[in-house]
């Protein structure tokens, strides 16, 4: 049994695209309500190198949930968001290494918590449970092992 293409790439976009967006709101409300103290969260949005993420993690959700095979809910949820959070560190610490940053290693990890805090990883992981229940699932073709002589 495998899940189907169509079906894991739209668990990897609802997971993905609801939990990046919600943390970047968060992100962004935040800073209007710190009067300006805060502007790491607003250079964040507007940087198009954060558009990065997304697409790689749609596109290792996508794989994870194609080729790996059908799991229980609550090993989706671990697998998945063991890899959102790996994608999500990689990409923070490439990002920040993009633009010159000493110590890419602490931003990423920078980065990982401040999605915590902001609900984008505590929402991957709940859109991952609720998604992964209504994963398309097709059977596979089987195997011949009958032997004619």
């Amino acid at each position: 049994m495998t899940v189907t293409w169509r079906g894991a790439f739209f668990y990897a976009l609802t997971v993905t695209g609801v939990s990046w967006l919600l943390g970047l709101g968060v992100e962004l409300a935040l800073t209007a309500f710190s009067d300006g103290h805060d502007d790491w969260s607003a250079l964040r949005a507007a940087d198009p190198w954060e558009l990065v993420f997304p697409v790689v993690a749609v596109v290792a959700l996508t794989a994870a949930r194609r080729f790996l095979q059908p799991l229980p809910r609550w090993r989706v949820i671990v697998t998945d968001g063991l890899l959102y959070t790996a994608v999500l560190l990689l990409c923070g610490g490439l990002t920040a290494w993009a633009a010159g940053d000493e110590a890419p290693v602490d931003s990423a990890f920078v980065t990982g918590i401040f999605a915590l805090f902001s609900l984008q990883l505590p929402a991957a992981w709940g859109l991952s449970g609720w998604r992964s229940g209504s994963l398309e699932v097709v059977l596979t073709a089987a195997r011949s092992d009958v032997r004619t002589g």
